[in-house]
């Protein structure tokens, strides 16, 4: 098997640097950017992975930067959240891997484990999939930080009738006019066109009128 990651051990188990999963999967976003965002699916420290300080020699001198040591769960579980072919290609490996390491047959526990695992990885995917598709209703193409009325609300799960509708995109017009903020506006096969209205607006009036 190609050495793709390298995989070496941590405190007597098996360990992937989240700085070379990063640059194997060709994360586009900031490496600090990026883990914070995957942190956020529930990983644990100390269970999931541990923070270690890393030394970079430089020209002159050096300095020191954050890495994090994944488990190999906790290294498959990002590098499937990817959604991507170099994700695949990175949890295929760790398996690969875990089965080539693997000296004893599963136990029933091992089993349940690896199921629970599997579930686990597929409601992931799926909420990263909703979200994606939340923020794709949402927004537009234009402007991410604007906003229909009814986009806003269906993004943060807030009901919206049309007079509520209506009243909430009166009192964004106001609003943006006395500040002198841009009201865009984008088709709706319904309306012909819909107003939108910055989130720091929409965000204030919908405080005032749920």
């Amino acid at each position: 098997m190609q050495e793709i990651i390298k995989i070496q051990e941590n405190n007597g188990k098996q360990a992937v640097s989240a700085r070379e999963l990063h640059g194997f999967l060709g994360v586009k976003a900031h490496f600090t950017q990026w883990m914070t965002r995957m942190f956020d699916y529930g990983f644990k420290e100390g269970v999931d992975y541990e923070s270690i300080n890393i030394f970079v020699k430089r020209q002159i001198g050096g300095t020191k930067r954050t890495d994090y040591a994944l488990s190999l769960d906790c290294a498959k579980h990002i590098a499937m959240i990817q959604r991507n072919k170099k994700g695949m290609e990175a949890r295929e490996y760790f398996i690969d891997f875990e089965k080539k390491h693997r000296s004893q047959p599963l136990s029933t526990i091992d089993i349940l484990k690896l199921s629970i695992q599997k579930l686990e990885e597929q409601e992931a995917a799926i909420a990263e999939v909703r979200s994606d598709i939340k923020e794709l209703r949402a927004t537009t193409q234009t402007r991410p930080d604007y906003f229909t009325v009814v986009g806003y609300a269906n993004l943060n799960g807030i009901s919206v009738g049309l007079h509520l509708a209506a009243r909430v995109g009166r009192k964004c017009s106001t609003i943006c006019k006395s500040l002198g903020y841009d009201i865009e506006s984008i088709p709706d096969p319904r309306f012909g066109r819909v107003n939108m209205y910055p989130k720091d607006v929409l965000e204030d009036v919908f405080t005032e009128e749920v």
